[in-house]
């Protein structure tokens, strides 16, 4: 009797999430929670919903209070204030819910992260990724100096080519353990170039994807991040959804003009090339290019995406 009243009130519950007054669908996001003890919850969640409101829906499911859960996606504890429209999140995204380590080990751990050069503490609830990561492409010094403003049209975007849709998408940037490939992982600091994305063993974090927290080495030094890219233009395949990212692909931050119209193209393909190869592009160019001479800019040569796609 109660799995036939279970089956009504989940398909009304469905029902209710697809429609509105008048008909319309709604924008709830059916999203999976899964925790460090094997569980996996699905859930639905709407927009406008902040994180506290997550974990007051997820905590009695677990056996807790929801201050004693924590939510971790894309490498970031995420504040209670969060909400799920700032997180990036698509249909059947994965959100990590931990419980919270008691006081000693939090605080034992925020040390042993302070012994690490230039590493914060990741205990730090803060905004999640998206929001926080700047455009890879910037110097050290452009962080550094950047104005509130700049910062708005700095924030890191990225393009990937995608076996399923078969062509150039928009990207996100995931993360997960390196050692066991875990995605509740929180990371020390954000990433500042590719180098970071791209190369291992740069920015170390902690796992607790895991009921045992792991460890890189004999002396308990946290595992290091790995990075990894999903395309934002399908439904999300689980953690082990993948795309290759285009690294060249670029947004035209610094308003470099494009080498064959001149033009200033929100985004496009950032080349660096050597004087004897100059000539062959500019050859395969001629036709599409302005009679104007092009201006270049010292951060190399750009190509918007229009017309790279005929080299």
């Amino acid at each position: 009797m109660s799995f036939i009243f279970n089956f009504i009130a989940a398909f009304v519950r469905k029902m209710l999430e697809l429609l509105q007054i008048g008909g319309k669908l709604t924008h709830t996001l059916s999203i999976y929670v899964k925790t460090n003890t094997g569980r996996t919850l699905s859930v639905n969640l709407e927009p406008q919903w902040d994180i506290k409101n997550v974990k007051e829906l997820v905590a009695p499911q677990l056996g807790l209070q929801p201050e004693e859960v924590k939510i971790i996606f894309a490498g970031k504890e995420l504040s209670d204030a969060t909400t799920i429209e700032q997180c990036d999140l698509g249909q059947q995204s994965v959100l990590h819910a931990i419980r919270l380590r008691p006081p000693v080990q939090r605080e034992r751990e925020r040390k042993a992260s302070m012994l690490l050069e230039e590493e914060s503490s990741p205990e730090e609830p803060s905004k999640p990724l998206n929001e926080t990561l700047l455009d890879l492409q910037l110097e050290s010094e452009e962080r550094l100096n950047i104005t509130d403003e700049e910062r708005a049209r700095a924030k890191a975007h990225f393009f990937v080519h995608c076996g399923q849709c078969n062509k150039l998408c928009k990207g996100k940037l995931r993360v997960r353990c390196a050692l066991c490939k875990g995605g509740a992982f929180t990371v020390h600091r954000d990433p500042e170039c590719w180098d970071d994305v791209l190369k291992s063993r740069r920015i170390r974090g902690h796992c607790e994807s895991l009921e045992i927290a792991c460890v890189d080495n004999e002396a308990g030094d946290p595992p290091f991040a790995e990075f990894y890219f999903k395309c934002a233009e399908h439904v999300s395949g689980g953690e082990k959804d993948f795309a290759a990212p285009l690294n060249l692909i670029k947004n035209n931050i610094k308003d470099v003009p494009c080498l064959a119209c001149t033009e200033r193209h929100g985004s496009g393909l950032s080349v660096r090339l050597a004087a004897r190869h100059l000539h062959r592009l500019l050859s395969r160019l001629l036709p599409f290019a302005s009679q104007r001479a092009p201006v270049y800019a010292a951060s190399g040569l750009w190509l918007h995406t229009a017309l790279s796609g005929r080299l």
